[in-house]
């Protein structure tokens, strides 16, 4: 049965045809990004002759993907592949529903700003001021430092990594108000400030709850509503809502949410983030690069639908960040060397999704309906990286060298929550406990890395011989773990 869904899913994969294509070179690239997909990492003397586009959605079992590609700060072409929902109709680029997750704090963020370009906020006002029926409890960590707006926007509050969580309508969703103080039917702590605001990144979810609760009191409207006068309406993004629970005509026409095997699927009607400036953006792939193209001729003077040249610039004028390389704006990643910087920002909660923004003109949108859609996502990024000359997101070499597998014994474990096995002669990790296991590629005896995302480990490893726990770092964070017992 799965083996006929599949040939299903690839004989549909070219079913959808392009929209916006204006000439040769349009096709061209198209076809470029299609068959030329990457990992992370290239194995140095190895062949790398890229992967199709279909094999990988495979692979990676993600049934639909929807892609927009911007060229000259217009949509280069947009493609639809594969299927809303297994056994059922392909994904169209302009009119299937995916949900944008986390991709929904960059439209969240443009639409704080446009209050704060009208005088309706400060940025650097204590948030408390404008909160009515709940304010951010005040302690130790804020009794000198009040939280300001542009705190929560940039991930600086001091506010803790707050999940942002799923919810099934029919089982119960929480108010703003019940999740911001962690009672039922929430799910998750209460959002409070866990240190000193304004001095380092942790990314928050809770923060853009606090932000919700703002933009719904200051426009005295229900938050889709005042999203859908603020942003989405001035952009043209007809098709995109910030609904919870989508109403019955959009949630037909939103693609289906798989798990990482790709086979149980969780219907849109049936997920709802009622943390929705966080989460709760439900688009199109050409929906969503319309608001790419906004934002990059906010940013160059070419338009103010929503933001002036000034409040746009700030908007993608990086901060703080995790590292030297990955720092925030306010709502958006902002990477890049001037004068060729990029806005940045993922999603992933069930539904996995990319965007990419130059100011200089260039972009992509990609939304994929779960399975492996996170690396799948990476993959299209850097396709479209390399077919269109972007200096970022190519793919990175690496050497590895050969380590006798008698070896990794040593380092069979579980360390806090990643999980460490041997399988014949590849070393394995479930990054977190109870997903799919990855391949370990050693650089030297003690020191190893995943080939699709920008994660190293180097292991404890004692005079005796004993391992002890693990160095786990990427480019966000760098924890040591303790091998468990």
């Amino acid at each position: 049965m799965r083996k006929h869904l599949w040939c299903s899913l690839i004989a549909s994969f070219f079913l959808q045809a392009a929209i916006g294509q204006t000439d040769g070179s349009a096709a061209r690239h198209e076809k470029e990004v299609e068959e030329n997909l990457h990992y992370l990492t290239i194995i140095k003397g190895r062949p790398d002759p890229g992967m199709s586009l279909a094999d990988q959605m495979s692979h990676l079992h993600v049934p639909g993907v929807s892609i927009a590609v911007i060229h000259d700060k217009r949509i280069d072409w947009s493609k639809g592949y594969g299927v809303m929902t297994l056994g059922g109709p392909p994904v169209s680029a302009s009119t299937t529903l995916f949900s944008a997750a986390s991709m929904s704090k960059p439209v969240t963020a443009m639409a704080v700003l446009l209050l704060v370009q009208e005088g309706k906020i400060d940025l650097d006002a204590d948030v408390n001021n404008y909160l009515k029926s709940w304010k951010l409890p005040a302690n130790d960590f804020t009794k000198n430092h009040p939280v300001t707006v542009r705190e929560l926007l940039s991930h600086t509050s001091g506010i803790g990594t707050h999940g942002g969580m799923i919810y099934n309508p029919d089982k119960g969703v929480p108010s703003i108000l019940e999740i911001l103080d962690g009672k039922p039917p929430a799910t998750t702590a209460p959002v409070r400030v866990e240190s000193e605001p304004g001095k380092k990144y942790a990314y928050a979810n809770g923060g853009y709850l606090i932000l919700e609760l703002l933009i719904t009191e200051l426009t005295g409207k229900p938050f889709a509503e005042a999203m859908k006068e603020l942003v989405l309406a001035p952009i043209g993004m007809s098709q995109s809502t910030f609904e919870a629970p989508l109403s019955l005509a959009k949630a037909a026409a939103a693609a289906t949410a798989y798990d990482e095997n790709g086979t149980t699927g969780y219907p849109a009607a049936h997920i709802v983030e009622p943390n929705a400036a966080a989460g709760g953006l439900w688009t199109t792939a050409i929906d969503y690069a319309k608001f790419v193209i906004e934002l990059e001729k906010e940013y160059t003077g070419e338009s103010h639908l929503v933001l002036n040249q000034r409040m746009a610039q700030m908007m993608v004028t990086a901060g703080m960040g995790p590292s030297e390389s990955i720092r925030w704006g306010l709502g958006v990643r902002v990477g890049g060397t001037p004068p060729h910087i990029y806005f940045e920002h993922g999603g992933s909660a069930v539904y996995q999704c990319d965007m990419v923004g130059y100011p200089s003109g260039d972009g992509v949108v990609v939304l994929t309906n779960g399975g492996g859609g996170g690396p799948l996502s990476d993959q299209v990024v850097r396709s479209v990286a390399q077919a269109y000359g972007w200096p970022d997101f190519q793919p990175v070499e690496h050497t590895v060298v050969p380590v006798d597998p008698s070896k990794f014994a040593r380092y069979v474990g579980t360390y806090d929550f990643m999980k460490v096995t041997q399988d014949g002669s590849h070393l394995m990790a479930e990054i977190p406990l109870g997903s799919k296991a990855q391949e370990l590629f050693p650089e030297s005896d003690t020191q190893y890395f995943l080939r699709d995302i920008g994660t190293r480990v180097i292991f404890d490893v004692k005079a005796d011989g004993s391992v002890t726990g693990l160095e786990f770092i990427t480019g966000y964070v760098h924890w040591h773990r303790e091998k468990n017992p």
